[in-house]
């Protein structure tokens, strides 16, 4: 039931991410698009974790999975150094926030990548 409800409220905030006003420029806007599509595509596979369905392959989410934990270190790094104000202390604290908030999705992610075989044997 925690999965489902951590499920929609992180399309929630993906649905309202895409509305919001970009105030870092033209590089950020590039870096946006491609975390955006990255995170269209890990939803759908969180999505698929939480319902037990399976879409596309195995190996697939195992690139997925991997794309997501490089795209969240760069966003974290991009935006940690982008605001001067916030300093060691402040990058520390958004590095540690983002994994809290993103660990129930990575941690799906993986398990539905590398631990899925129940789901897969399944719809095979």
């Amino acid at each position: 039931m925690l999965w489902k409800i951590y499920f929609w409220i992180m399309l929630v905030l993906l649905i309202v991410s895409m509305f919001l006003e970009n105030e870092y420029g033209r590089g950020e806007t590039v870096l946006r698009i491609v975390s955006t599509i990255i995170a269209i595509i890990n939803t759908l596979g969180f999505y698929g974790y939480v319902y037990k369905k399976q879409f596309y392959s195995q190996s697939f989410w195992k690139i997925i999975f991997i794309v997501t934990v490089i795209d969240v270190v760069v966003s974290i790094l991009y935006y940690g150094f982008q605001d001067a104000e916030l300093g060691t202390e402040g990058i520390i604290f958004l590095a540690v926030f983002t994994f809290i908030i993103m660990f129930p999705l990575l941690l799906g992610l993986y398990r539905y990548g590398f631990l899925n075989q129940k789901i897969a044997e399944k719809v095979l």
